[in-house]
């Protein structure tokens, strides 16, 4: 009689991880060669004095479209699948430093402000994924931004080893049942064709936070508009 082999959940999760990072590797350049071929069409099409009929013209271009949402949303899962996997060594990090350098990568459109409260704050991690944790969650709140411009404002109060962050935005904000819809990979509330984004940003970040042994939800605001995201990091000693 055969004895059933222990549970090895990281060992399970490592797996899957690499699995997830060949798949998304090799798809990814059947993706950039189906946005390439159709480029090579025209031109060959071009040279040859073809005119391409509009029916024809309107398939290859949707095509094109479908490869670059392809593209993207292995790109994407590629960058999910290195969290943890790939990351920088743990080390200290200035949290206002973080939040800043990560609201000068926003968009320029919404014109965002950010109002960041981190001064004297060090969060302790790697820097890769302390970088993609922040441009998710900051960049979610870009592209869900339903104005032209708005607000962030970014909070930190250490605790019992922990830092805990609040991002707050004065965007649309979402309704109850869909708190835990926002965190699940390849999920948008908008069509993905609106947004221009895969729907990883918050997957990443939540991995990012459980990696380093944190929490990451929707928490309550009382503001009349806006998302409110709270979760909390390793606290650091200041660098001497």
């Amino acid at each position: 009689m055969s004895k059933d082999l222990p549970d090895d959940p990281l060992g399970t999760v490592r797996e899957a991880e690499d699995l997830l990072y060949i798949v998304t590797h090799d798809l990814k350049a059947f993706a950039r060669a189906m946005r390439t071929i159709p480029d090579w069409i025209d031109e060959d099409l071009a040279s040859q004095g073809v005119a391409i009929p509009a029916d024809t013209r309107e398939n290859i271009d949707m095509m094109r479209d479908y490869a670059h949402r392809l593209d993207d949303a292995m790109t994407a899962l590629t960058e999910l699948s290195r969290v943890r996997r790939r990351a920088d060594p743990p080390a200290a990090h200035d949290l206002q430093a973080l939040v800043t350098e990560a609201c000068a990568r926003l968009p320029a459109t919404p014109r965002l402000s950010c109002d960041i409260a981190c001064n004297d704050v060090f969060v302790l991690g790697p820097a890769n994924d302390l970088i993609r944790l922040f441009d998710a969650v900051l960049g979610n709140a870009a592209v869900h931004h339903d104005r032209d411009f708005g607000k962030l404002r970014v909070t930190a109060a250490p605790g019992l080893g922990r830092i805990h962050v609040t991002v707050a935005d004065d965007g649309p904000g979402i309704s109850p049942e869909q708190y835990e819809t926002i965190f699940k990979p390849l999920s948008t509330l908008r069509p993905k064709s609106e947004t221009g984004h895969a729907g990883v940003g918050l997957a990443i970040a939540r991995k990012v936070v459980r990696s380093l042994g944190g929490e990451i939800a929707v928490g309550p605001t009382d503001a009349p508009r806006g998302l409110c995201l709270r979760f909390d990091l390793p606290l650091a000693t200041a660098p001497a």
